[in-house]
């Protein structure tokens, strides 16, 4: 019997008893489904094996449909390394796109889904036999020495601990503003369509597509899963790219040292995009990098698609992509001294590639909002329906400055109250200049938005002892990574941002702590000394780093009690009590069915089962919506009362908070000018607010966070 028959009768026997467990599987997370989030019980470990089986299942596929794609364009890969972190990126960007055609067309439901992956499975089955060789190949490798065998363990450990941590309901505040409740929005009415009032739902979503699919499978664990999976992903491709260009051992503390970054770790655990983003552009790096060692253009068309995915995740993306266009003009012209027309060819191949892959997005927010990138430039709509669109304008400040004039004048204590208030937060504010580049060390803290251990990864305080002109791509790795930080600090402040200059900064910063380990061994030795610093410097940086992060991390999923949710002694509902936006989202879910409440300063919509008006912007542009629609506060109230709202949540907290972390280097998405000092904006809102809500509103729910629940009178 030849190998592939061989790999083909253990594809079918393994099929015939995973299908079963599959089914049983299965079957416990639809009744768990059906009782609901108060369920308490041992099957709630049986569920967690769901949700991690989804996840893997959608990686095999992304494998498949990567690896046909990368046999397509003949590549040739030397390591299992680099075919699963290319084949599996490449795999999950065409994923993302047949999810936003299928909801683009009305199908994002159980069995389009169901079949769309059928048919993938279908097109791809040869690729089945491949996985499963090359998982063999894997484990073959990683037991062959002791060595590698510790190494394994102590990786798998490290992934482990990342699976632990994902396995709880989606709690971050990011993924309840727009990761998921966008996605859950999309699959409630099965389709993807304009979101009006969350301006983030119009944003390039590749990865939230697969989101999608996991909250269609009713697994929003999965999606957390999903996240940290690719983390993973993007760690392999690290040792991959040191096994091809440096040395494996550069490439194993690389993949330990990738998740020395609280950063990282705690952005990889959520159901969100920036360590995915990150992934997706160093692969299209590494893939650049390969095609001008190799020559072969299967590598620069692997590149313009990895780019093209990366810009359908995020905007910020094109950054990076950009400055890739940078090194291929150089690469190409002057190092290769190609001709002009070989140079201009390619190159416009390339970006054509990468256009057409990231076209979906821009073409959607074309046709819908007339602003292939809306919100940026024009800012949100100020009118949108069938009959047309508007956008904000001078005249619409006019009249926002009417309707403070008239609250100011009819409760003049009250106003000068608010601007007091938003004075002193604003007197709070810090100084960032993102030129400082030292103080993302020194004060970590001054550019996250309250978010717990969102630190740097301190390995790149070594970066700067590296010799650069020994090492050709690290020299373009940094590079990009000094270039993309300037680009991205420009355009705001806040460090998770810059999370796609991480692996590459992670890169540098492990080979110039090897090779300052080398120097001194050599030293010693010359001295007739011995020395082990080689294999312990870098071994001690490392822990050190991964050690750090990973004790935070447990410290938080204690502080949190994990292990009880995942064990199923503790319900979800339980469970999410403990975090501020889900009191009043509960309270709110507990209204008449027919009730539908509008978000002011109140972000956090994804736990809401009732029909809701979103806010997710600073500006709390919808409730200047309606105060430019309407001349009067009495206006406003009966505008409200026709669209159906009989329930106001107001989150205050909100404007002191955009007071005292400020605009600078931060988007203004309104269409309107923001006032000078900025926070005067927030006055506007909070006195018109106020207004409205003594003759018009009555509280029915509070809580210390300075959430209020008001019914309309």
């Amino acid at each position: 019997m030849t190998n592939n028959k061989r790999t083909a009768v253990l594809v079918a026997l393994s099929l015939i008893f995973v299908l079963p467990l599959l089914v049983a599987l299965l079957l416990a997370h639809l009744h768990i489904v059906q009782i609901g989030e108060d369920y308490v019980g041992r099957l709630a470990l049986v569920d967690r094996l769901f949700d991690l089986c989804l996840v893997i299942g959608i990686l095999a596929v992304a494998f498949c449909v990567g690896r046909r794609l990368a046999r397509l364009l003949s590549l040739s890969f030397l390591t299992a390394a680099e075919e699963v972190s290319f084949s599996v990126m490449m795999g999950v960007g065409c994923i993302g796109v047949v999810v936003l055609f299928l909801g683009l067309a009305g199908l994002l439901s159980p069995v389009p889904v169901l079949v769309a992956g059928g048919l993938l499975m279908l097109l791809t089955w040869k690729e089945w036999v491949g996985l499963l060789t090359t998982s063999k190949q894997v484990v073959v490798s990683v037991v062959s020495t002791k060595r590698r065998l510790i190494l394994s363990a102590l990786f798998l450990g490290l992934v482990m601990l990342l699976v632990l941590r994902s396995m709880t309901p989606p709690h971050s505040p990011d993924e309840a503003i727009y990761h998921l409740s966008v996605a859950k929005r999309f699959v409630e009415r099965g389709r993807v369509f304009p979101v009006v009032d969350n301006w983030a739902g119009n944003m390039p979503l590749l990865i939230q597509m697969i989101y999608a699919v996991c909250l269609v499978a009713k697994s929003e664990v999965a999606a957390k899963l999903l996240s940290a999976g690719l983390a993973v992903i993007c760690s392999i491709a690290l040792f991959a790219f040191a096994a091809r260009f440096l040395t494996r051992r550069d490439g194993v503390v690389a993949m330990f040292g990738f998740f020395g970054a609280g950063m990282i770790v705690e952005v990889a655990i959520t159901s969100r995009i920036d360590v995915s983003l990150a992934g997706m552009l160093f692969l299209a790096f590494f893939a650049m990098a390969t095609f001008f060692e190799t020559g072969l253009r299967g590598w620069l068309y692997a590149s313009a698609l990895l780019s093209g995915f990366s810009v359908g995740i995020k905007y910020s993306g094109a950054i990076y992509v950009s400055l890739l266009g940078v090194m291929f003009l150089f690469e190409s012209g002057l190092r290769k001294k190609d001709r002009a027309m070989t140079v201009i060819r390619d190159g416009a191949l390339y970006f054509s590639i990468v256009a057409a892959v990231a076209s979906p997005w821009l073409i959607k927010n074309m046709v819908w909002f007339g602003n292939p990138v809306y919100p940026f430039i024009t800012g949100e709509v100020a009118e949108f329906s069938p009959a047309g669109l508007r956008y904000f304008g001078p005249e619409d400040q006019v009249k926002l400055d009417a309707h403070f004039k008239k609250a100011r004048k009819e409760m003049p204590a009250l106003v000068a109250d608010r601007e007091s208030q938003l004075s002193k937060s604003a007197a709070r504010r810090l100084n960032r200049d993102p030129l400082f580049f030292w103080e993302y060390f020194t004060k970590p803290d001054a550019y996250n938005m309250g978010e717990d251990f969102h630190y740097p990864n301190y390995l790149f305080l070594f970066a700067p002892l590296i010799v650069l002109g020994r090492f050709r791509w690290l020299a373009w790795l940094g590079v990009l990574s000094v270039m993309f930080f300037l680009a991205a600090t420009l355009a705001s402040w806040v460090a998770r941002l810059l999370v796609p200059a991480y692996p590459g900064l992670t890169l540098i910063s492990v080979v110039a702590i090897t090779e300052l380990a080398a120097r001194i061994d050599r030293r010693a030795r010359t001295n007739g000394s011995a020395s082990i610093f080689t294999v312990t410097l870098p071994a001690l940086a490392v822990a050190l780093a991964v050690g750090s992060a990973a004790f935070f991390g447990i410290r938080q999923s204690m502080r949190t009690n994990d292990l009880s949710f995942i064990a199923g002694k503790l319900s979800r509902s339980d469970y999410m009590k403990q975090f501020y936006y889900v009191p009043p989202s509960r309270f709110i879910n507990s209204l008449a069915d027919k009730s539908r409440v509008m978000l002011i300063g109140a972000q956090t919509s994804y736990e809401l089962n009732r029909d809701y008006i979103a806010d997710v912007n600073w500006d709390s542009t919808e409730w200047r919506r309606l105060l430019i629609r309407n001349n009067s506060i009495e206006e406003v109230n009966e505008d409200l009362k026709r669209r159906g709202v009989t329930h106001v949540w107001v989150a205050y907290g909100l404007f002191t908070f955009v007071a005292e972390m400020g605009r600078e280097n931060y988007p203004n998405l309104s269409g309107l000018p923001t006032p000078s000092p900025d926070y005067q904006a927030q006055t506007i809102n909070w006195a018109t607010l106020d207004q409205y809500s003594t003759g018009y509103l009555e509280p029915i729910y509070n809580d210390a966070f300075g959430n209020i629940v008001y019914r309309i009178k």
